[in-house]
């Protein structure tokens, strides 16, 4: 247990004003990744009981009890928050692509249906609220924040127009 008030002080200390930027959420997740992996390996141990003969695994509950808990649920949603970093120059790759054809229905078409894996399902509810209060620098996700919001607004209402002339 010893150490995670610590860590959690650290990661604190790295604000900038009011906001993380992805660059120092990145070094605390590395430099902290070895102990999370220790604690959490540990943490899991409490959840497994021995029943008829068989090792089985209960579920978490949901409520942090621990400083090891908090630091758990804390590493897991900056992990969450960096991954979806991942794409930022790819959405910034691609909305050079959309300012080229938005004028272009049916290239727009094409582009919607190439990005429609990150846009309608993992980007779906794109959203860096989390449970903590970390707020997070939003330059930092600039073209995945503007990539979602024109994805959003043209794929819902072409996948709605496709329907509605299915109906009729």
């Amino acid at each position: 247990m010893g150490f995670v008030h610590i860590y959690i002080q650290e990661l604190n200390s790295l604000v900038n004003g009011t906001t993380y930027n992805i660059s120092k959420i990145e070094w605390w997740l590395l430099k902290h990744q070895d102990e999370y992996n220790r604690i959490k390996e540990e943490e899991s141990k409490r959840f497994m009981h021995f029943i008829d003969g068989k090792w089985i695994r209960l579920p978490d509950y949901y409520d942090i009890r621990t400083p090891n808990e908090k630091f758990l649920k804390i590493y897991n949603t900056l992990n969450e928050i960096t991954d979806l970093h991942k794409h930022e120059n790819y959405f910034k790759q691609e909305m050079a692509i959309y300012k080229g054809i938005k004028n272009q229905s049916e290239k727009v078409k094409e582009w919607l249906a190439k990005n429609e894996h990150l846009g309608a399902k993992k980007y779906f509810m794109f959203s860096l609220d989390n449970d903590y209060g970390i707020s997070i620098d939003r330059n930092d996700f600039r073209y995945t924040i503007e990539f979602t919001n024109i994805f959003n607004n043209l794929y819902w209402v072409l996948l709605e127009e496709l329907n509605l002339k299915q109906l009729n």
